[in-house]
């Protein structure tokens, strides 16, 4: 039997619920969802269904990641509610795929794991299956494991067996229209364009879940858990000396301005920071601080050469936040721009950036 797979949340109880209604049946996986975006969301998805899979006993094929194809196919429905015509498209984009891989691989039987999703219209899936297999001379397994508390225990077994528990459904469109609901900003549209990975991001979460991957096979235990946390964005910043923008590096953390006038700012070392060459800057007119690189690199114990070497590969997040802790204001918002050279002139600061409570996946090793 192949049954299509859309997440692990889904595919882990759904597996398991099929295997025992069908015991003799070898059951083989097929993950392909070219809804999901952005792409590290996708990859990260697929490698949790492949623990999943391993988990269970089930082989898994991987499908391609065709999102243009798959944005062809749902051109004029962006603006439609979740489990509106874009889903029933979406559903028949993944199904008619999972149709033709059966038929291909001379299996008469298939099914989907988005029966299990809650986020999903049950009775639309089973027409929708139900046609698809008619097409394709095969049949369509309708099951619901839903109903009778199916959802709950879906739940508590993803949370047993340590899933990635994702917080949208995957397309971009459905998940602008959840964060517009919830008066967030979709961070998952953003990345930054250096290497930093940031708290809140898809890239932490990968390197958390591959923390869990690793510490399972050196058999060492663990806890998956879920923290608020507070997530800082920068979405633009400019730094300005007589109207000219000068290169600069906005500390995490760093509050918005709009358009403040710094004056001519003050260059100092105090006597609480070990700083031998570089400077703190300083304004009357404002809060706004500045840092010479040579003092980010003192009180953070780094080498860089030039802004451009910070610019393109920043210190690691928790490195750069402990920034603030550093110059003796740990809980400050202040803007803190790192800058080559001391300067002497008026400048002025532009700076657009959110701060959002986030859930964020945490692993312990125990």
């Amino acid at each position: 039997m192949l049954v299509h797979i859309c997440c692990s949340v889904d595919s882990h109880y759904f597996l398991s619920e099929l295997k025992k209604l069908y015991p003799d049946e070898e059951m083989i996986g097929f993950f392909y969802n070219p809804n999901i975006h952005p792409r590290s969301e996708h990859d990260l998805r697929l490698l949790d269904v492949k623990r999943s899979c391993e988990m269970l006993g089930v082989k898994l094929i991987e499908g391609k990641y065709d999102d243009e194809v798959w944005s062809e196919e749902v051109r004029g429905l962006e603006d439609e509610p979740e489990k509106g015509a874009r889903c029933n498209v979406c559903f028949d984009v993944r199904l008619i795929e999972s149709a033709k891989l059966a038929k291909s691989l001379g299996e008469q039987v298939f099914t989907t794991t988005l029966l299990s999703s809650p986020m999903k219209t049950q009775d639309i899936l089973f027409s929708q299956g139900e046609k698809i297999a008619q097409d394709f001379g095969l049949d369509f397994v309708k099951i619901d494991v839903r109903s009778q508390g199916g959802t709950q225990r879906q739940n508590e077994l993803s949370k047993k067996d340590n899933l990635y528990r994702q917080n949208y459904c995957g397309c971009k469109f459905a998940l602008q229209k959840q964060r517009e609901k919830q008066g967030r900003f979709p961070l998952e549209f953003i990345s930054p364009i250096h290497k930093q990975v940031m708290k809140g991001s898809i890239e932490y979460r990968n390197e958390v879940f591959a923390k869990r991957d690793r510490l399972e096979r050196e058999g060492k235990p663990y806890v998956l858990i879920q923290q608020r946390q507070l997530i800082w964005r920068c979405l633009f910043a400019r730094l300005e000396v007589f109207g000219e923008s000068i290169k600069s590096y906005v500390i995490t953390h760093s509050q918005s301005k709009s358009n403040i006038r710094l004056g001519s700012p003050s260059w100092i070392r105090p006597k609480n920071l070990p700083l031998l060459d570089g400077k703190l800057g300083i304004s009357k007119r404002d809060d706004t601080l500045l840092l010479t690189l040579q003092a980010f690199n003192e009180l953070l114990g780094l080498h860089y050469k030039s802004l451009e070497d910070l610019l393109s590969s920043p210190p690691p997040y928790d490195l750069e936040l402990s920034l603030r802790e550093k110059i003796g204001f740990p809980q400050s918002l202040c803007p803190i721009f790192v800058v080559e050279r001391e300067w002497s002139e008026d400048m002025r600061v532009n700076l657009q950036s959110i701060f959002q409570e986030e859930a964020v996946f945490e692993v312990l090793e125990v």
